[in-house]
């Protein structure tokens, strides 16, 4: 099958690469509908810019929660916005699309994830493994037998897994992702200090303020935010302090840290020992935040380093994928094709 569009779909954000041009840009995953209409009315930049200010009876929502499919009308929608705004593909009666997909969905939510993406008007679909187009994106030869370690770290999922060979030795998944940290800190401004804050503003708060290693953090930083004074009701300007929010970013941290740990633990002790020269590589945009990779370095006894461009990496894998998808054959989870009567 010719692969024409790759689509790496997120719990936040969603990419697109076409054969031809390679990655071509990227948007909020984001839909906005309005009530009873099963056409959304925006997607991507505008129908996000609308999240926390919808008017009654529009409802702005994410086809991906927690890294899995929430619902496939959604994903149709989506699917069929990016069709259309691709040029490669808009108007086109054939066309065959490549989707990342969680390593952890149960069969049922890939195969509604497929039926979207035919119902949006592909000819045939296909899922990929979504580590392991983070980790080609990242540089990494999958196809040797040495192991390689990869830890993606998305809004709504994280993952790690252990490669070699093209296939998984030892793999192990968190049922959140790195958006957990904006809902602790957004839960610990409503109730130790009396203020309600937004998605967009937590986020902003977590990249400020927050780190893996808070006994290395400074602490007499504060940053000026903006919400809403439960007490009064009103709008009101206010500081954060560094202390609340590396308490909220601790918790995730420390169970990631388990995660990858004890992924390493189960895997066989050759291919553990490999990863003492290959060390472990963290993708997604989660790895951004400030020393993570020194946390998980320090607690597996091996080298860590972040990808170039962690959270496009999933989407030049991908692309990869799409040159060549026999090279990567096992990359494949699922396929579909339009079914013709």
């Amino acid at each position: 099958m010719h692969w024409d569009i790759g689509i790496d779909l997120g719990t936040q954000s969603v990419r697109v690469a076409t054969l031809k041009n390679g990655p071509s840009f990227s948007a909020p995953a984001t839909l906005a509908f309005r009530e009873g209409n099963r056409v959304p009315i925006c997607a991507g930049e505008i129908a996000q810019r609308l999240a926390g200010r919808a008017c009654e009876g529009v409802s702005v929502v994410h086809p991906l929660r927690d890294g899995v499919l929430e619902n496939n009308l959604y994903a149709a929608s989506l699917f069929q916005w990016l069709f259309r705004r691709t040029d490669e593909v808009s108007g086109r009666r054939r066309f065959g699309a490549m989707i990342t997909c969680s390593p952890f969905a149960r069969p049922v939510q890939r195969e509604a994830m497929l039926t979207a993406a035919i119902d949006a008007g592909a000819a045939e679909a296909a899922l990929v493994r979504s580590d392991a187009a983070s980790a080609i994106g990242a540089g990494l030869d999958l196809n040797s037998p040495e192991a390689k370690l990869v830890v993606d770290l998305g809004a709504g999922k994280i993952t790690a897994t252990l490669f070699t060979f093209g296939r998984v030795a030892a793999f192990g998944s968190l049922p959140y992702g790195m958006n957990r940290i904006d809902e602790r800190i957004r839960r610990i401004l409503r109730t130790d200090f009396g203020y309600r804050v937004g998605e967009a503003a937590s986020e902003e708060i977590k990249n400020t303020l927050g780190s893996a290693m808070p006994e290395q953090a400074p602490h007499d930083i504060i940053m000026h935010a903006t919400g809403v004074n439960l007490a009064k009701r009103m709008p009101a300007n206010f500081d954060v302090e560094t202390r609340p929010v590396l308490d909220a970013c601790e918790d995730v941290v420390a169970e990631l840290v388990r995660l990858v740990t004890s992924v390493v633990d189960n895997a066989p002790e050759e291919l553990s020992a490999d990863l003492n020269d290959a060390g472990a590589v963290l993708t997604g945009g989660g790895a951004a935040m400030a020393e993570l990779d020194r946390r998980v370095g320090q607690a597996l006894g091996i080298p860590c380093r972040v990808a170039d461009a962690p959270q496009s990496c999933a989407i030049r894998g991908l692309y990869r994928i799409m040159e060549d998808p026999d090279a990567f054959a096992a990359a494949i989870l699922q396929r579909q094709s339009r079914q013709v009567w």
